[in-house]
C-alpha cells in the first residue's frame, strides 16, 4: 500500500487540499495519507514529525496554489525560512531523493527555479499535475491517481507494484487484500518458518542446550518486529496482532515438531510443561513488539539528525 504525504500552504490552498486528501484518503486508506497539523501529535516538535513521517512515506504531493509563494509580514518569501514547514517537507523530499509530484490547483504555475531555495534541487523543472476545484476535479484526480499508481508500480519505486483501477470511488478491496497478504506472508508466516527451522535444528537434529532456542525465541521475532515499522511502517495495532500470533502459533508448532520427532504427548503433561510453553510464547510476543519499537525509536533519531544538519 502506497504511502503519501500532502503538502500545502493553509494560507494558500486549504480548501483543494482538504478535497484532495479526502479523495485520496477514499481511495487509498486513512492510513496511507498524511496531511500536515491534522496528524501531528500536540507538543511534538513538527519539524521532527515531518522528517520522521517522510522517511516511511513513498511520494510527497506538494500542493501549489497562486498564493503559495507569498511574502510573510516582512516582504519575504516564506520559502526563504528554513523552518517553513513547506520548505521542510519539500527539503526532506528532495533529499530523500523520493517521488515528488506538483500538484497545480485553480491556475497556479510552477514556481521558477529562482524563486525557490537551492535546496529544491530540479523542483522548478519536474512535470506537474493540474486540479481545479470546478467540474473537472473529478477527472483530475482520477489521473492523479492514475499516475500515483503507475508510480507505485514502476521498478524504480519504493513500494510494490499494485494493479488497481484509477477509477475507483472509495477503498480498492484488491490492493488492500493485496498489501495484508504480502504482511501476512512476510512477517509472520516467514518467521513462523525460521523459528520452527531454527527449533528442529537446535532440539530435534543436535540436541542442543535450550539457550540457544530460548535465543532464537527473543533474536528471530525481534528482527521481522523491527522490519514491521522499518520497511513496512505498520502501526502498534499491527505489530500486536502479529507478535501474538506469532507466539501463539510459533510454540504449538515447536511442540508439535518434537512431539513427531521424540513420540511424546503434543500436549503438556505438567505444571511445568505448561509454564515453559507460556514462557515461550511471551518471549516471542515481546521480543517481536520490541524489534517493533525499536525501529520506532530509531527512525525517530534519524529524524532528530536530519534536522539538526
Amino acid at each position: 500500500m502506497p504511502t503519501i504525504a500532502v503538502s500545502y500552504r493553509r494560507s494558500d490552498s486549504s480548501a483543494i487540499a482538504g478535497r484532495i486528501f479526502d479523495r485520496l484518503t477514499a481511495y487509498f486508506g486513512d492510513d496511507s495519507v498524511f496531511m500536515d497539523v491534522d496528524n501531528i501529535p500536540v507538543g511534538v516538535d513538527f519539524r521532527s514529525h515531518i522528517v520522521e513521517t517522510l522517511y516511511r512515506t513513498d511520494i510527497l504531493l506538494a500542493v501549489i496554489g497562486v498564493k503559495w509563494l507569498s511574502p510573510d509580514s516582512a516582504g519575504l518569501s516564506r520559502l526563504q525560512d528554513k523552518t517553513d514547514p513547506v520548505r521542510v517537507e519539500i527539503e526532506t523530499a528532495v533529499g530523500r531523493k523520493m517521488r515528488i509530484i506538483p500538484v497545480l490547483v485553480d491556475g497556479a504555475k510552477m514556481p521558477a527555479a529562482a524563486e525557490l531555495p537551492a535546496e529544491f534541487g530540479n523542483f522548478a523543472y519536474l512535470n506537474a499535475a493540474e486540479v481545479a476545484t470546478g467540474r473537472d476535479f473529478r477527472s483530475q484526480m482520477e489521473r492523479l491517481i492514475d499516475e500515483i499508481n503507475r508510480t507505485m508500480a514502476a521498478p524504480t519505486g519504493t513500494a510494490a507494484a499494485r494493479a488497481v483501477s484509477p477509477h475507483s470511488g472509495a477503498h480498492h478491496p484488491q490492493a488492500l487484500q493485496h498489501s495484508w497478504k504480502v504482511d501476512f506472508t512476510e512477517y509472520f508466516v516467514l518467521p513462523l518458518i525460521v523459528l520452527l527451522v531454527a527449533h528442529h535444528m537446535i532440539v530435534n537434529a543436535f540436541n542442543l542446550d535450550t539457550k540457544y532456542l530460548w535465543i532464537a525465541s527473543a533474536a528471530v521475532p525481534c528482527a521481522f518486529g523491527f522490519a514491521l515499522f522499518w520497511f513496512a511502517s505498520r502501526p502498534t495495532g499491527a505489530a500486536i496482532g502479529f507478535a501474538i500470533a506469532l507466539g501463539i502459533v510459533g510454540v504449538a508448532g515447536m511442540t508439535l515438531s518434537q512431539s513427531l520427532n521424540s513420540g511424546d504427548p503434543i500436549m503438556p503433561q505438567s505444571r511445568f510443561e505448561w509454564l515453559d510453553n507460556v514462557n515461550f510464547v511471551v518471549v516471542i510476543t515481546f521480543s517481536f513488539l520490541a524489534g517493533h519499537a525499536l525501529g520506532r525509536g530509531l527512525r525517530g533519531i534519524a529524524a532528530r539528525k536530519v534536522i539538526k544538519l
